[in-house]
C-alpha cells in the first residue's frame, strides 16, 4: 500500500471530516486546512505527497492556490487533485491550466476517490524515484568526469593491493597505457620508476592502519635528462564493509623544490656571512673601544685582520648571488669532482673551528668522478652534519673521522663518525622525521629533536641518494652515511 501525507483544502469542515474518515484507514496521514492562504504555508511547511483541492472557496479559489503552488519549486510537482462540484468544460480547461493533475467531481464515489488516490500516490513514488535516480547518475557522471580529468592521480587498491581503476593522471605517473589492462599490483608497478621515501612509512604496504595519516612519497631522482619528481601518496580509510580503497598521487614537486631551495639559501646565507663578520666586527670594536690609546702598528694588524674579513664578506656575497642565480642543485655549473671533497671538507673543519678531523680520501683512479650534485649543495649537507657533531658533544671538541669510498655502481658514500654520547634507538628512527613532518603541511617549519637533518634527508633524496644514521658499535658516537651518486 502506497501510504503518504495528503493535503486536503475546502473550506466546508464536514468534507474535510469525510476524506479524512475516508483516507486514514488506508494509512494515510491527512493534513487539513479551511482556506488558501493556510494551505500553502502548510504545504511550504512540509511538503505533501498528494493535494485534494476544492475550487470553489471565499478569497483565494482553488485555481489560484494551485497556481500559488506550481510557481514555488519546492511543492510544483507534487500531485494537485481538484474536488468540484463544476462540471462543464471551461472549469477543467481553467483547471489544467493552472496546473492541476486530476479532476473529482462532488459528489464523489467513496471507492473510486480511494482508487484515485492510491493510483496518483504509486505514480508519483514512481516519478520521485526516477527523478532521484536521474539526479543520482547525473552527480555520478559529473564525479566520475571530475576524476577523470582530475590532475592527481585516482587509483582503486583491493587488499591484496591490486589495482582495479586508474584514471588517465595515474595511468600517465605509473607508465600505463590508456587501454592497457589493469593486471598489475600497485608497489610492484610504482618501483618500476620511483623510490619510496621513507622507507620505513612503506614497510606494512598494504596493510596499514584504517586511520594511518602517516606522509609517503614517491621519488623520481633528478637526472641530467629530467628533473626530479615528488608525489605525496594518500590512502583513504576503507568504507564500511568494503576492502577497497582509493588512493591519491598528488605532484608536489614544486612544493618541495621550493621549500628545499628557502632551506638552502638560509643555511648558505647563516653559514657565508657570519665567519667574515666576527673579523670586522670583533677587529672595529677594538679599534673603537681602545684605538686612541695603541700605537700605529697594532691598529695596521688589527684594522688589517677587519679589512680581510670584508673581502671574505664580499667574495661569500658574490657567491650567494651566483647561487640565486643557479638554476639547479644537480648538474650545474658549481660542480665538484671527489678530489675536491677533502678541500671542501678541511675548509668547512677550519670554519667550525673543529680541531681533531681526519680524513680517509680516495686513490687517485676515481679522483675525477663528478658528484651528481653542486658544490654549494654538498657544502650545506657537510656543514649541517659536522655542527651536528660540534652541538651534540658534551665538550664542544668532538674528534671525527670522515671516510670516502666508492660503492657499485657509482656512488660515493662519506661516512661521518663522531665520538658523541650516540643516540637511543626511538632517537635514530626518528632522526629523519623532522623533514617529513615539515613537508606534510609546507609550511617550513622544521619541528621535533632538532638533529638539524631535514636540509640533508630532502637534498640526498632529491639526487637519488640515501641517508643513514647509526651508533657506533666499538665506542660512544655516531655514524651520519650519505650516499650519492656519481656521474661520469
Amino acid at each position: 500500500m502506497e501510504n503518504g501525507t495528503i493535503l486536503a483544502i475546502d473550506d466546508n469542515p464536514q468534507m474535510l471530516s469525510i476524506l479524512a474518515d475516508l483516507l486514514q484507514p488506508l494509512g494515510h496521514t491527512v493534513v487539513c486546512a479551511a482556506n488558501g492562504p493556510d494551505a500553502l504555508a502548510l504545504a511550504a511547511a512540509n511538503p505533501p505527497d498528494l493535494v485534494l483541492l476544492d475550487v470553489m472557496m471565499p478569497g483565494m479559489d482553488g485555481f489560484e492556490v494551485c497556481r500559488h503552488m506550481r510557481a514555488d519549486p519546492a511543492l510544483a510537482h507534487v500531485p494537485v487533485v481538484l474536488v468540484t462540484a463544476l462540471d462543464d468544460r471551461e472549469s477543467r480547461v481553467e483547471g489544467f491550466q493552472a496546473g492541476a493533475d486530476e479532476f473529482v467531481t462532488k459528489p464523489f464515489d467513496y471507492v473510486e476517490l480511494r482508487a484515485r488516490v492510491t493510483t496518483i500516490l504509486r505514480l508519483n513514488r514512481y516519478r520521485t524515484l526516477v527523478e532521484q535516480q536521474r539526479r543520482t547518475a547525473t552527480e555520478r557522471a559529473r564525479f566520475v568526469w571530475a576524476v577523470e580529468h582530475s590532475d592527481d592521480g585516482i587509483l582503486l587498491l583491493d587488499e591484496a593491493d591490486q589495482v582495479h581503476y586508474a584514471n588517465p593522471h595515474a595511468r600517465t605517473i605509473l607508465a600505463l597505457a590508456p587501454d592497457a589492462p589493469l593486471d598489475h599490483m600497485f608497489l610492484p608497478l610504482a618501483l618500476q620508476q620511483y623510490r619510496l621515501t621513507p622507507p620505513e612509512a612503506w614497510a606494512d604496504w598494504p596493510h596499514v592502519p584504517a586511520q594511518d595519516d602517516q606522509p609517503r612519497f614517491l621519488v623520481s631522482p633528478e637526472r641530467a635528462s629530467s628533473l626530479e619528481r615528488w608525489l605525496r601518496v594518500d590512502l583513504l580509510p576503507p568504507a564500511e564493509n568494503d576492502v577497497t580503497r582509493v588512493l591519491r598521487l598528488r605532484d608536489v614537486t614544486e612544493q618541495m623544490i621550493t621549500q628545499r631551495e628557502m632551506w638552502t639559501f638560509h643555511t648558505m646565507l647563516a653559514h657565508k656571512l657570519r665567519t667574515p663578520l666576527v673579523g670586522i666586527l670583533g677587529g672595529l670594536n677594538i679599534l673603537s673601544g681602545g684605538g686612541a690609546t695603541m700605537d700605529r702598528e697594532s691598529i695596521v694588524r688589527i684594522a688589517e685582520v677587519a679589512l680581510a674579513g670584508a673581502r671574505r664578506l664580499r667574495s661569500e656575497i658574490e657567491d650567494i648571488l651566483h647561487y640565486l642565480r643557479s638554476p639547479s642543485d644537480v648538474y650545474g655549473l658549481d660542480s665538484i669532482i671527489v678530489s675536491e671533497v677533502p678541500l671542501l671538507l678541511d675548509q668547512i673543519a677550519r670554519d667550525l673551528e673543529l680541531k681533531r678531523v681526519t680524513i680517509e680520501a680516495l686513490s687517485p683512479e676515481s679522483a675525477n668522478d663528478r658528484i651528481a650534485l653542486t658544490q654549494h649543495s654538498l657544502e650545506v649537507l657537510l656543514r649541517e652534519v659536522l655542527e651536528n657533531c660540534v652541538k651534540f658533544h658534551p665538550q664542544r671538541d668532538p674528534a671525527v673521522q670522515i671516510k670516502l669510498s666508492l660503492l657499485e655502481p657509482k656512488m660515493l658514500r662519506l661516512e661521518i663518525i663522531d665520538d658523541g654520547p650516540g643516540m637511543s634507538s626511538e632517537q635514530r628512527q626518528r632522526a629523519w622525521y623532522p623533514y617529513y613532518q615539515g613537508e606534510r603541511n609546507f609550511t617550513g617549519q622544521v619541528e621535533g629533536m632538532g638533529l638539524g637533518l631535514a636540509l640533508v634527508a630532502r637534498i640526498v633524496h632529491a639526487v637519488g641518494g640515501r641517508c643513514a644514521l647509526a651508533n657506533r658499535t666499538d665506542s660512544h658516537g655516531t655514524i651520519v652515511t650519505l650516499t650519492l651518486p656519481l656521474v661520469s
